[in-house]
């Protein structure tokens, strides 16, 4: 005797589970002929509405495992059987299967869709912050440019402080000479003051060279910096 049932499976997580693959696997089993279920929504919560039909000793046994067993995943709150006998036609079970997979193959294409578009604007944000990758490597090359000017100041500088130090020596060693030609002819009273500015010379021959060897020091020091930026 074909009987037919209509199957309500409630829950707060009955959508998305593989419920309606799990059950149609299962009227499989039983040769069941008929078989149909659909995901809906009743009062905010999740239900599987499931439809079968055939030899009712085959339906009680899918009853039967309906009311104890479920996916993994699922959450089942209730699991109920309408009284009376579900009068409406229901598709194959062959057909249903035909429709599942169409459904599950148009998923897994707005799947695929959504995952272009997000690539899209993965794209797109990648483009921009390479942009801004760009302008940032602009402003340093700008800021290395200022650096660059800069460096030719301070050497231009350091240039002009030697030549003045140099003319400075120049005079300063003519000035020695031209005054010990001076004091020679002086009486040896004056020898004394000969000697101390000697010795004042001298100092301000090492006061230079240390004044030379710091500002080198400073002008190295800027180079091997720029190198390293």
């Amino acid at each position: 005797m074909t009987v037919k049932k209509r199957i309500l499976i409630k829950g707060g997580k009955v959508h998305n589970v593989g419920y309606r693959p799990f059950l149609m696997g299962r009227a499989q089993e039983l040769k069941i002929p008929n078989f149909h279920a659909k995901n809906i929504k009743e009062n905010g919560k999740q239900v599987v509405d499931v439809r079968v039909g055939g030899e009712g000793g085959r339906i009680d046994k899918f009853l039967k495992f309906v009311n104890e067993n479920w996916p993994e995943f699922a959450e089942v709150e209730n699991i109920s059987v309408e009284e009376k006998e579900y009068e409406e036609d229901i598709m194959t079970l062959e057909d249903f299967s035909g429709l599942l997979s169409a459904l599950q193959l148009s998923k897994i294409v707005q799947a695929g869709l959504g995952m272009v578009e997000m690539q899209k604007q993965t794209i797109e944000m990648q483009k921009q912050a390479l942009g801004k990758h760009d302008q940032t490597l602009d402003k340093q090359d700008s800021m290395l440019d200022k650096q660059d000017q800069t460096l030719t100041v301070i050497k231009s500088g350091v240039n002009e402080m030697r030549e003045s130090r140099e003319e400075n020596k120049t005079l300063l060693l003519d000035f020695h000479h031209d005054t010990i030609q001076r004091f020679d002819n002086l009486d040896a009273k004056y020898g004394k003051i000969a000697e101390n500015m000697e010795r004042i010379l001298e100092e301000l021959k090492e006061e230079r060279k240390e004044y030379r060897e710091t500002v080198e020091r400073l002008v190295n020091a800027i180079i091997e910096s720029r190198k390293e930026k």
